[in-house]
């Protein structure tokens, strides 16, 4: 982690969209900014992820940033309560990374996410949690025939796997992926566009009504989160961790 001192402006970024956070750096003039890495698994967790977050926000201020930026969204309420003393704190006005990601042009609704989708990038086909990953354990604990009959129980209610296109990866490799797991649980497999323009409205500090953005003492609430009169989060489908 890094402990860089008198820095002006950080990012605090979860891994799972290290290949996002990296296309806006690649692209776009700033060089100005310091990514601080937060693991992905905090997602998992919304108390752990908050309390963590929180931790990492209190040591920029301390290292001097007077601008923090947090590649999150409202991550399952893990965000409320994220707060600064000195610093302007900013952040998408997005429940998760698949709406930030599936935002390709002027946001029309809250939820972006289709019911029934499982949606996949290349971050989230590497995660622990990954239904490839999952049949791994489930075959090992139950056996192949009855562990692909527990994959497809958990998942009875999905309908297609659908990659996220963002151009910040190649995207056959995810594809292949999203196939596989299409023919574990007898899905469709397709593509569907998506976009890095909020993480780089973020990060070049274009804020309009896409971002958050608090004042040093204003705590975030989920409250910010609404849009267009929508009080509800995000309830679309994604691959998620178990204990399997």
């Amino acid at each position: 982690m890094a402990q860089a001192q008198n820095i002006k402006k950080v990012l605090i970024a979860c891994s799972m969209i290290e290949d996002e956070v990296n296309a806006v750096f690649d692209r776009c003039d700033v060089s100005n900014t310091e990514i601080w890495w937060e693991e992905r698994g905090h997602h998992n967790d919304p108390d752990k992820l908050r309390e963590v977050i929180q931790k990492e926000i209190s040591r920029a201020e301390a290292a001097g940033a007077e601008v923090i930026m947090l590649a999150y969204g409202l991550c399952g309420k893990g965000a409320v309560g994220w707060h600064t003393e000195h610093a302007v704190l900013a952040i998408p006005r997005f429940d998760d990374c698949c709406n930030i990601m599936l935002c390709t042009g002027k946001r029309q609704k809250r939820n972006l996410l289709e019911a029934g989708n499982m949606y996949l990038t290349k971050g989230w086909s590497k995660d622990a949690g990954a239904l490839l990953s999952m049949f791994a354990n489930a075959k090992a604990k139950y056996g192949e025939r009855r562990g692909i009959k527990v994959m497809k129980l958990m998942f009875d209610s999905y309908t297609r796997v659908s990659v996220i296109d963002t151009g910040c990866y190649e995207i056959e490799p995810v594809q292949k992926y999203a196939a596989k797991c299409a023919e574990l649980l007898s899905l469709e497999d397709v593509t569907v566009p998506g976009s890095n323009k909020v993480l780089e409205k973020l990060l070049l500090e274009e804020w309009d009504e896409d971002i958050i953005v608090k004042n040093p003492g204003e705590a975030i609430s989920e409250e910010d989160f609404e849009f267009g009169g929508d009080k509800n989060s995000a309830s679309g489908q994604l691959i998620v961790s178990t204990d399997l």
